[in-house]
Formats: C-alpha cells, sequence, structure tokens
C-alpha cells in the first residue's frame, strides 16, 4: 500500500507541476488495425526490457461519421434518379469513388513516463526504428 502511495503520489506532484509524460512519437494516421498495447510494447522495446515501464503507449481513433455499421455516412442517405425512382445502391457505388476508402484513421501516440534524458533518448530511438521497420501506408489495412 506504502508503494501505490508513493507512486500516486508522484504522479499527482508531477501533474500539479506540469511535468507531463512526454510525447516521443506518433504514427502516421492508417487504417491498420493494432494489436493490443503490450504486444507492441514487446516489439518497440526488444530486448531492452528495462525501457518497458517508461513508455506509455496510447492508441487514437479519428472516427469521420457514426453513421451505419462501417461508420459511412453515404450508408444510411437514400439517392433518387431523375425519374424520382429509388435507386440508392447503383447511385451509391456511383459516388464511393469520390469518398474514402476508410472512415476512420488509427495512430499510435508514444510517450516516456521518465525525466531521466538518457531513458528519454534510448525509447525515442525505440519507438522511432518501430515505425522507420512498420509499413504505416496510409491505405493498406494489416
Amino acid at each position: 500500500k506504502a508503494v501505490v502511495s508513493t507512486q500516486s503520489t508522484g504522479l499527482i506532484e508531477r501533474i500539479h507541476t506540469r511535468r507531463l509524460y512526454t510525447l516521443l512519437h506518433s504514427t502516421p494516421p492508417s487504417d491498420r488495425i493494432f494489436p493490443d498495447n503490450e504486444a507492441i510494447l514487446k516489439e518497440v522495446v526488444g530486448e531492452q526490457s528495462d525501457l518497458s515501464p517508461h513508455i506509455a503507449i496510447k492508441k487514437l481513433c479519428l472516427n469521420f461519421g457514426k453513421w451505419g455499421k462501417n461508420g459511412d455516412p453515404l450508408q444510411p442517405v437514400v439517392f433518387y434518379d431523375k425519374h424520382g425512382t429509388v435507386s440508392s445502391e447503383r447511385l451509391y457505388q456511383e459516388c464511393s469513388m469520390f469518398v474514402p476508402v476508410s472512415w476512420s484513421q488509427r495512430q499510435l501516440l508514444f510517450f516516456c513516463k521518465s525525466e531521466d534524458s538518457s531513458i528519454h533518448e534510448r525509447l525515442k530511438g525505440r519507438v522511432q526504428e518501430w515505425i522507420a521497420n512498420a509499413n504505416f501506408s496510409p491505405s493498406s489495412s494489416q
């Protein structure tokens, strides 16, 4: 209980004095579905497991709409042809070439919890290396 209390006190002290976690790097936006944070953490730190307690990973998902099952705002829209006939499927297919492939983008944010500059630099290098080795093309799901 004393350890948790000390950690909590230290974290609250950092918040009050605005010594927040430092953003190391972020992945480019993509439609990639990321594994859980533990798996990413193991890949990033690799054999340098002493860095694990000093890194925080935040998954960020930006959704461009809340409509339809797939988040597609055009899915519930009804289209009419010039004769007033409902032809939503055909017209949807025609206009779908003007809409994005994915209606959401995902990103990973990597933060350093430590205030030690050597740990910060080591982590920054590991994160940059991991991002460089990963394929983050915006239109490819993985």
